[in-house]
């Protein structure tokens, strides 16, 4: 159990919006950010019999609740695992990025090491594996192997996703005439303040293209654009590298 938690007046501008006018969601949400069972990543077991029963609410209000908050994109839960991840609450609790010698590196690591391995602990170490360094961490081998194998499959999916969506352009071309060109690169956050992780580009080109409307330094491209294309690039990644250059200036 943790001793401490810390929820941000922010929170009211941003997450809840969502669920203004919706008494049960908003009571699990501030039920799944300090539970007894939470931990400072967000990520933890929660049988819903357990979530109705320290709410107060029936089975049915704390399903309805706890499927509300996941529809609004504030949280993730699996029912086979009964696992729940509080997408932004690491973000909160520990910080958006650690140093490689931060001590909460371990202690994240081991507290996600405790979690079997599924579809939202993946994502999770998706999410914040360079942010917080999981790959250096040996008790993370196996979501290691698991987020390897993962990519090597979206990989695949993607590449026969753009073989076909060319095949389509081909197609269409003569409708979009010689110099058309459809910039589908959407994925900024409606909020980049609050620290959500870049979408990945869905090409190299997209991505570089992305990286200069954001006024990145030109030395920082590779690095920034590895990230990105992991889904790891953060606002505050470009930032600091901002800042870095105006300082080297």
């Amino acid at each position: 159990m943790r001793k401490f938690a810390t929820i941000p007046p922010s929170i009211w501008q941003t997450d809840l919006k969502k669920l203004r006018g919706d008494i049960e969601a908003i009571t699990i949400h501030y039920y799944l950010t300090t539970c007894s069972l939470s931990t400072m990543i967000g990520i933890y077991h929660l049988p819903v019999v357990f979530l109705a029963y320290e709410t107060g609410l029936d089975p049915e209000g704390a399903s309805k609740g706890l499927r509300r908050v996941c529809e609004a994109g504030i949280a993730s839960y699996d029912e086979g695992t009964e696992i729940v991840w509080v997408h932004q609450m690491a973000a909160t609790q520990v910080a958006p990025r650690l140093s490689p010698k931060d001590n909460r590196v371990p202690s994240v690591a081991k507290q996600l090491a405790a979690l079997p391995i599924c579809p939202i602990t993946l994502d999770f170490y998706r999410t914040y594996r360079d942010a917080y360094h999981f790959a250096d961490q040996p008790s993370l081998d196996e979501f290691e192997r698991g987020f390897q194998g993962a990519s090597y499959t979206l990989r695949s999916k993607e590449k026969e996703k753009d073989k076909g969506q060319e095949q389509d352009l081909g197609q269409g071309e003569g409708q979009m005439g010689s110099g058309g060109k459809r910039d589908t690169y959407t994925h900024a956050r409606e909020n980049e303040d609050q620290e959500f992780p870049y979408d990945p580009a869905k090409s190299v080109e997209e991505g570089k293209a992305f990286l200069r409307r954001l006024g990145l330094p030109a030395k920082f491209t590779d690095q920034a654009l590895q990230r990105l294309m992991r889904g790891s690039l953060f606002p505050c990644d470009i930032e600091n590298w901002k800042n870095e250059a105006r300082e080297l200036a």
